[in-house]
């Protein structure tokens, strides 16, 4: 069972926050009130965005993190910036991503949080964003913790096993020394 919880997670995951990053990236932005920057060249952005989580679910990790950077650097639409830095959460999150990184990932989902505080969307989709963020890492940081504590067992169960054979080889040359 835990040998599937990585699979099990990844997909829910994935498939959670890409359906809500897709939905965030066909809906128009919301009138509102914040201060927030003016948009520029939204439909580039918009190519972008859907570029990088075409990456990322294509498992190319490095490419993904790039254009989600270009995106974050370049961009003032805030919901393309949230749905960039969600993005690079998963980049963080993903087991075999070779940019796997918890603390990374930490940073920038806190970084996501302070950009939802600062900038509301008031988006659904952003919403079920940051909710399966927060779901997947929290399910992350319980596998991450069922690993450390199976390697412990583990390590334990080995240094047991070689204690045993230390023993037995003591035992073996007490008889030898008994018998003669």
């Amino acid at each position: 069972m835990l040998a599937k919880a990585p699979q099990l997670l990844r997909t829910a995951s994935i498939s959670l926050v890409l359906a809500a990053l897709l939905s965030g990236c066909q809906s128009a932005p919301p009138n509102t009130d914040s201060p927030a920057p003016p948009t520029f060249n939204t439909n580039t952005q918009t190519t972008s965005l859907s570029q990088a989580l075409q990456q990322l679910e294509s498992r190319q990790f490095v490419a993904a993190e790039a254009d989600f950077q270009s995106i974050l650097s370049a961009s003032s639409d805030q919901a393309a910036i949230q749905q960039a830095l969600a993005g690079l959460t998963l980049v963080y999150l993903y087991d075999d991503s070779p940019l796997f990184s918890l603390p990374l990932a930490t940073a920038t989902m806190d970084r996501l949080y302070q950009h939802i505080m600062r900038w509301p969307q008031n988006r659904p989709s952003i919403n079920m964003l940051l909710l399966s963020l927060n779901m997947c890492f929290d399910h992350r940081l319980k596998l991450n913790q069922e690993i450390d504590l199976r390697e412990k067992t583990e390590a334990r169960e080995q240094k047991l096993i070689n204690e045993t054979i230390a023993l037995q080889r003591a035992i073996e040359k007490l008889r030898r020394l008994t018998l003669h």
